[in-house]
């Protein structure tokens, strides 16, 4: 494995998220914004194998120039050079035209294996991983957890399932699609960014047509979004969790783990008993 590039997304870190009421699109400006926690964690992988193996990492984002901020985070890291794919063009691109767009930049700039997140927290769609390893032909992994170890043409891929985690062996070049971690990053021993490692690219360097991107692009748009007022204020927990997990989240209110709280896996004796203590 000679080259991955990173897909990264910025993605608003709010709850308060507005609508653009006549496109139906996210409006991004004046809203505090984060690296999509996926994508973070697939740039953890790429640099472990950059680390082990030697192989160049790159970076890329899609979006509005402020979107520069997770790229230098990405050199910070150790990331070799990054692209800024900034165009006004690209605006209600869905994740189909998304997907075309990023693959017209993989090919400009001719990295191979491709790491991206499972999905971002502002979509939640799962769809740019699969449609980039579509477009280009080449396989897919999933739910990935981390990559065991690269072969010459090979990679043993990590990844979970409903009921149990399997080690997947895939050719390569390929596209891997990894979950989140409930481990926060912690940025240490960042190195000195060098701005002059990211390239700006716009559809004209890429020689994109705008009919097959953007809002024209797309074939999907969002039309009309209502709130369920029945659901204001309801709590969602991380479906990725372990059922215990999910539970003790749920009963601590979603923020961290308190220790005074039990779970019970079985009904049995002993739980019952358990139980009637507690409630004394």
């Amino acid at each position: 494995m000679d080259t991955i590039l990173v897909c990264l997304k910025q993605v608003p870190d709010t709850q308060e998220v507005k609508i653009d009421p006549e496109t139906h699109t996210l409006i991004r400006e004046e809203v505090e914004s984060i690296l999509n926690p996926f994508d973070d964690f697939a740039l953890e992988e790429a640099l472990k194998l950059k680390r082990k193996y030697g192989c160049r990492v790159g970076t890329m984002t899609m979006g509005p120039p402020q979107a520069q901020e997770i790229l230098e985070y990405s050199l910070k890291r150790g990331a070799d050079e990054a692209f800024l794919f900034t165009d006004q063009r690209l605006a209600g691109s869905d994740t189909w035209a998304t997907a075309i767009a990023i693959v017209a930049l993989i090919k400009k700039t001719g990295y191979e294996n491709v790491f991206c997140g499972q999905e971002s927290i502002d979509s939640g769609t799962g769809h740019i991983g699969a449609s980039i390893a579509e477009l280009l032909n080449i396989p897919q992994v999933n739910y990935a957890k981390k990559v065991v170890t690269v072969k010459k043409n090979k990679m043993q891929v990590l990844a979970k399932f409903d009921k149990s985690d399997a080690v997947l062996e895939v050719a390569t070049p390929s596209v891997v699609s990894f979950l989140k971690k409930e481990k926060e990053i912690v940025l240490k021993n960042a190195k000195k960014v060098d701005r002059r490692k990211i390239k700006k690219i716009s559809m004209d360097d890429l020689k994109l047509d705008p009919e097959y991107v953007g809002l024209e692009g797309s074939f999907t748009q969002v039309v009309n979004i209502d709130i369920d007022e029945r659901f204001v204020g309801y709590m969602t927990v991380d479906g990725g969790l372990d059922a215990d997990k999910r539970i003790l989240y749920l009963s601590n209110g979603g923020i961290t783990e308190k220790k005074d709280k039990t779970v019970i896996r079985e009904l049995n004796s002993k739980a019952i008993e358990e139980i009637a203590s507690l409630i004394k």
